[in-house]
């Protein structure tokens, strides 16, 4: 995949604190704030828009922050993609709608708690590039399954480092893409990955390679003051992450 697009635009996860540690519920500047991303999108200007499905388009109820801090582990490596994994801070939390619940448009979602096996079935989603090469303006989602590890392993051999996973289609024709960068990998409502890397897209025998969520769960809800794990970690989607790089378009 190529890191350097001059307009990018993805979904991530933005982390849910409106629970605490004691189960009550949290105030003001305590509401939702943390964007989960891959740190390789952890560069340059940052803006998220929430509550759109068209990348140009902001309606009535969309949502746009800017943000404060980002966080990375010190030993991610744009070279080998070691520790892909980072959070956005944003300045201002996620409103609730009225009567306290949750934003109409952003749904709720929680963080792997196990190893997900091989073969479940898996949603990406993004705005990618699709088979006509072009970025996508509506956000698309497309169905993949996770890859055993040993496959995985044995396509990308030293490549494939501890905190990544594979999935996609063996025989080709659906994968994430460029632009995904950052995006969500959802399994039975859960966020399982995060979109990584790869070598092309729908290559037969080329699956993507994504952040593998449940290992880095304790650094992930360490950064994010995510209760213990006998609670549950809840995270919303993010729609969508609008990320400014080298040539800003917003």
């Amino acid at each position: 995949m190529s890191w350097q697009a001059t307009r990018r635009a993805s979904v991530s996860s933005l982390l849910d604190t409106t629970t605490t540690r004691s189960g009550t519920s949290a105030k003001g500047a305590d509401r939702a704030r943390k964007v989960l991303t891959a740190a390789h999108c952890l560069y340059n200007e940052f803006v998220v828009v929430l509550g759109t499905l068209n990348r140009f388009e902001h309606r009535n109820g969309t949502i746009v922050s800017q943000v404060s801090s980002m966080a990375y582990m010190h030993t991610f490596s744009p070279d080998s993609m070691r520790d892909d994994v980072g959070i956005l801070f944003l300045r201002t939390g996620l409103p609730m709608s009225p009567g306290g619940g949750v934003h109409l448009t952003v749904a709720p979602i929680q963080l792997a708690g196990q190893v997900t096996p091989p073969g479940k079935l898996c949603q990406v989603a993004g705005w990618g590039r699709t088979e006509q090469s072009s970025l996508s303006n509506i956000l698309l989602t497309a169905n993949v399954s996770t890859i055993r590890h040993q496959t995985c392993r044995m396509i990308y051999r030293s490549g494939l480092l501890p905190g990544m996973m594979c999935a996609g289609r063996l025989q080709g024709g659906t994968d994430s893409c460029q632009g995904d960068s950052g995006g969500p990998l959802v399994h039975e409502g859960r966020l399982v990955g995060v979109v990584s890397w790869g070598y092309g897209c729908a290559e037969p025998g080329l699956p993507g390679v994504y952040v593998d969520v449940e290992y880095y769960r304790q650094w992930i809800e360490g950064r994010s003051g995510a209760p213990h794990s006998r609670l549950a970690t809840r995270l919303l989607l993010l729609l969508p992450l609008l990320m400014r790089c080298s040539v800003s378009w917003l």
